[in-house]
């Protein structure tokens, strides 16, 4: 039925937001044409993909570092 049954998404995670934050949400998602649990979880995964850069450059520049 799915090409790939692996990237079937079935973990849930559970999150709480304010008034505020949850108008902002929606605000942004309904601009982009988005569903907002969409939108967060794309967020979510930019945030995670740039982190992951970050660290790997810092292990990069560590590994290219002169040691006397």
């Amino acid at each position: 039925m799915y090409a790939d049954p692996a990237a079937i998404r079935v973990k849930r995670v559970n999150l709480s937001l304010n008034a505020a934050e949850m108008r902002v949400i929606e605000a942004v998602s309904e601009i982009n044409n988005m569903q907002p649990s969409t939108f967060i979880r794309e967020l979510l995964m930019e945030a995670l993909a740039k982190q992951m850069h970050v660290a790997n450059s810092g292990a990069a520049a560590t590994e290219m570092r002169a040691t006397a």
